[in-house]
């Protein structure tokens, strides 16, 4: 039995046959075969009968007994901070004591650094400060070469005076009268464009150990992101994609929203050739509900949320703290009640005080209840930390996943129609026997639009960075 008729004439690029394929379609949970054309599934059932689709040119892989699932989604990621983690300072937190100390030590340990660059600090510890005030104290940490502070926004930054008067340099050669952050950073430079940084690889293959064909960004700042989606664009023209990218842009204080619409759309154009490799497709706000952080204001996060969704963005909140999490969905409920019914919202929140209430609220508003995803974590399987079985940690990973991100009409099952992304393990994951064992399982192979991306037995990750680096984008 097949489902997913076709035409006579039809033929498939590729068909995997042989194997136990757990489809996450309740009228067809297991299948021996499926069969894709053009990046897309075509047909899954018996392998007699999708036999019919092979052509002169069909490549028919033989599973040989394996496990296939639909491809993992990966909703709790952070590829793109964790990609810069080694290429500058990632603060700590503290105060402006403590961060100052921190940007000391890092930079009397890097002398041969052409900039000192760190990224992090919380921009309330500068309340009180003039600019002048901050460049002293950072002058009399650096004096002979330029360095800048961005602040965990990624909307204010500090500089030293050997770094403003490069700036102020290139804005009198260039004839410009008002310096923004971005040409600030455009002149400085913190992060080489051209470096790619070597933690990319080890990142790609570690999520294809574990078998995701999807990773969602849970936010990274303006800089970072671009530069990251630069990478992506050039891994996908080199056909090195080992995942999709489903990037979002973070904000995390009051701003322009038409600058962050403006922002969010240059990042989507950039995508829009890419053939569903390279996403970015949502805004992700975090809002702090207490009276001594730097955050989004409750009149801020409407506005914002109604532009963004406006414009046909996803949005992530991570509301931390009660306060919060009750303007989060209150902004939620605005673009519901604006009539905005197709936005992905997703609602990530510390513990309340009556979530039962809070559940019914957002299934009443069609917004995904998760944890709070801001900041890097070591936990590897973040995404399924709330899982109770192997069944439920396998419908976060898939279908699930792709309803809380809003791509649920492409992923996470394997049917007619939708991408041919596949996981493939010699063991069947159901029987791992607990989820301790079930996060130890490496994939064997993992499939992007019906071509295997990795094989596990061939690819060797240590090359990839080489590849990488081959060619200059």
């Amino acid at each position: 039995m097949a489902f997913g008729f076709f035409k006579k004439n039809d033929t498939a690029d590729a068909i995997f046959m042989g194997g136990k394929i757990f489809t996450q379609n309740s009228e067809l949970p297991w299948a021996e075969a499926v069969a894709c054309k053009d990046g897309q599934i075509l047909a899954v059932g018996d392998y007699e009968d999708l036999s019919e689709l092979e052509g002169k040119h069909t490549e028919v892989i033989d599973l040989e007994g394996k496990f296939v699932l639909p491809g993992y989604i990966d909703t709790c990621g952070h590829p793109v901070l964790q990609a810069y983690q080694d290429s500058c300072l990632f603060l700590k937190g503290g105060d402006l004591t403590d961060t100052l100390n921190q940007i000391s030590e890092y930079a009397a340990g890097n002398d041969d650094a052409e900039i000192i660059f760190a990224f992090g600090y919380d921009e309330a510890i500068l309340k009180g400060l003039d600019a002048e005030q901050v460049r002293d104290l950072l002058d009399k940490i650096c004096e002979d070469k330029p360095v800048v502070v961005l602040g965990k926004s990624g909307f204010h930054c500090f500089v030293n005076t050997r770094a403003m008067e490069l700036v102020r340099a290139a804005a009198e050669e260039d004839e410009i009268q008002a310096v923004t952050l971005s040409y600030i950073l455009g002149i400085l430079e913190p992060i080489d464009l051209n470096t790619v940084p070597e933690a990319i690889p080890e990142i790609m293959g570690n999520y294809c150990e574990r078998g995701f064909t999807s990773v969602f960004d849970c936010g990274a700042p303006d800089l970072f992101a671009s530069l990251y989606q630069n990478i992506m664009v050039h891994l996908y023209q080199e056909t090195m994609m080992k995942q999709r990218f489903h990037g979002s842009l973070l904000i995390t204080r009051d701003v322009n929203p038409k600058a962050v619409m403006y922002k969010l759309s240059q990042f989507r154009t950039n995508c829009a050739e890419l053939n569903g490799y390279v996403n970015f497709k949502t805004l992700k706000l975090v809002v702090e509900g207490t009276e001594e952080a730097l955050s989004i204001s409750g009149e801020a996060l409407r506005e914002l949320c109604l532009e963004a969704a406006d414009k046909g963005f996803h949005i992530h909140i991570d509301a931390l703290g009660t306060a919060a999490v009750a303007e989060a969905a209150e902004a939620m409920g605005a673009i519901r009640s604006a009539g905005y019914k197709k936005n992905a919202l997703i609602l990530a929140h510390d513990p309340v005080s009556d979530p039962e209430e809070l559940t019914n609220t957002c299934y009443y508003l069609n917004i995904n209840e998760t944890a709070p995803t801001a900041g890097l974590s070591d936990n590897d399987w973040r995404c399924i930390e709330k899982a109770a079985n192997i069944e439920e940690a396998v419908d976060m990973l898939t279908i699930n996943a792709a309803i809380q991100l809003g791509l649920d009409s492409g992923f996470g099952s394997i049917e007619k129609g939708k991408h041919a992304d596949f996981v493939i393990f010699d063991e069947n994951p159901f029987e791992a026997g607990s989820l301790l064992s079930f996060k130890k399982l490496q994939a064997a192979m993992t499939v992007i639009d019906g071509a295997i991306v990795y094989d596990a037995e061939e690819d060797d990750r240590s090359q990839w960075y080489s590849m990488l680096t081959m060619q200059q984008y």
